[in-house]
């Protein structure tokens, strides 16, 4: 319901008071279910100042969204749950690439948007391209976790559909790395406390030597 309430709401915005200047807009409600003294509640919350800032902001960052999921107020989770009702015991489970192809698709255009379409084709030429004698073949995850690497900064796919995602070779290389420092770092305070044990020990039994030559005596 809530859901339901904040749609409706945006979609009154979007076609009777955005398109217009503030001095413009209409003071009368638009829609039988709100009365005059509701719409008139709800323009002034949307002429608040905070309240424009906050959207202007909002926009400028979907602006910067080149793959929107398509998937409406159902998270990425709930669409691959449903998947299991419309695949057979026989069939493959959807894999990465066609996951991202099913949640960023388009019901009411039938199609993808341009920035969705490009890196489609960019992953099924990468599929389709065969590897290297000496190189295993790309998964369809590696894939599609290259292709959004290149296009975006951070971008959170593979995570939300629950899969892995495949790290840059740079980051496992500094991982490496970073393991070896201190696997070798260990290994050095390791023999440094063997080696003062061991001064220890040779301490120890000299003393006891000492000691029982005095007793002797």
């Amino acid at each position: 319901m809530k859901s339901a309430v904040r749609q409706q709401r945006h979609r009154l915005k979007k076609k009777y008071f955005d398109p217009f200047p503030l001095h413009s807009v209409r003071k009368t409600s638009p829609v039988k279910c709100m009365d005059n003294q509701q719409w008139v509640d709800l323009v002034e919350t949307w002429m608040d100042p905070r309240k424009m800032e906050t959207c202007e902001k909002n926009k400028e960052n979907r602006e910067l969204v080149k793959y929107h999921q398509t998937t409406g107020s159902r998270s990425y989770m709930v669409i691959i749950d449903n998947l299991g009702d419309q695949f057979e015991e026989d069939q493959e489970e959807p894999n990465a690439f066609d996951l991202f192809k099913l949640c960023h698709y388009n019901k009411k255009k039938k199609g993808y948007t341009p920035n969705v379409q490009m890196a489609i084709n960019q992953m099924e030429n990468s599929l389709s391209t065969p590897a290297a004698e000496d190189e295993q073949p790309k998964s369809a995850t590696q894939v599609v976790a290259d292709v959004l690497a290149e296009k975006t900064k951070k971008n959170q796919f593979l995570q939300n559909v629950g899969m892995q995602d495949a790290r840059p070779r740079s980051s496992v290389r500094t991982e490496l790395e970073a393991e070896r420092r201190t696997s070798s770092e260990h290994r050095s305070i390791v023999q440094t406390q063997c080696g003062q044990i061991d001064e220890l020990s040779r301490k120890f039994k000299e003393s006891e030597r000492q000691g029982s030559g005095i007793v002797r005596r």
